[in-house]
């Protein structure tokens, strides 16, 4: 069965869906995950609530083509919970890179653990689904089309996750902008953000000065003041590539199972060592 999900996040949210469902319910619930099935998405409180186009099926009275209403959830984890893995995730220098760059660090779930839960679904326990279609089975197949579009939509906006459990993403994001790393971060992300200034040449433009009337020749050569001995060296970015990494590994326009971060780094690699060669 081909990849849902493209980030090791959301490919364990589907393999815990994927452990209590029967394989060939699974196939078919693929089929309802695309935009041709699904009339209506709303994520609302962390809560999923979808409208799937169904099928006609007299085995179960069904004559005229459906729509099923869908409604998909995850276990909340209380205020004092979040508050305790909150501070120790900002403890974390790597955590909060991570997070502040759209990602979800691999180890995160030592945190939870340590606090007794965890962030991505184990078992069926975790899931809190519905669905007034008339197959007894849960998930039915409009469910697991749901979960296989909202393993996609992980992928783009993991946050979402931790809505799903109980913590709205601004919450989380204002508090790993508190640490020094945090806001060092999360000011670059912002200063990224600046929008496009208009300007009247693409090369910069001299600017005229007023000769004098008079000129020494050694003025005229050397110049009236020293030049610098030694120049300062260009300061490093903060965060390399902001730009391309901004976006995570899988940006919307980014339709490859591999990163699109590793592509380019693989890239700029080969074009510097090509660079270096002719010089």
């Amino acid at each position: 069965m081909g990849k849902a999900a493209k980030t090791w996040w959301g490919q364990k949210f589907i393999a815990a869906l994927e452990d209590f469902t029967d394989s060939g319910r699974l196939q078919r619930g693929r089929s309802y995950s695309t935009d041709n099935r699904i009339k209506h998405w709303r994520v609302y409180d962390g809560k999923v609530e979808a409208n799937i186009r169904g099928n006609v099926n007299p085995y179960f009275g069904v004559y005229k083509e459906p729509t099923y209403k869908v409604s998909v959830q995850l276990g909340h984890l209380s205020d004092a919970q979040w508050q305790t893995i909150i501070q120790k995730l900002t403890q974390r220098a790597s955590f909060i890179a991570k997070l502040l760059l759209d990602e979800i660090p691999e180890n995160i779930e030592t945190v939870f653990a340590e606090t007794g839960v965890h962030l991505l679904p184990n078992s069926y326990k975790d899931f809190k689904v519905a669905c007034d279609c008339p197959d007894y089975e849960v998930p039915c197949k409009h469910i697991a089309g749901v979960c296989y579009r909202l393993a996609g939509v992980f992928d783009q906006d993991p946050f979402l996750l931790f809505e799903m459990r109980g913590l709205a993403p601004e919450k989380l994001l204002q508090e790993l902008a508190k640490s020094p790393l945090g806001k060092v971060l999360s000011d670059a992300k912002s200063g990224a953000e600046a929008g496009l200034v208009p300007v009247d040449s693409y090369y910069t433009r001299p600017i005229p000065a007023d000769l004098p009337q008079s000129m020494a020749a050694k003025h005229f050569w050397q110049g009236r003041q020293p030049l610098p001995g030694s120049i300062e060296p260009a300061q490093a970015a903060i965060i390399p590539a902001m730009l391309v990494k901004k976006g995570g590994d899988f940006p919307g326009f980014w339709q490859k199972q591999s990163s699109f971060i590793d592509v380019m780094e693989d890239f700029y690699l080969r074009m510097r060592k090509g660079v270096l060669k002719n010089v």
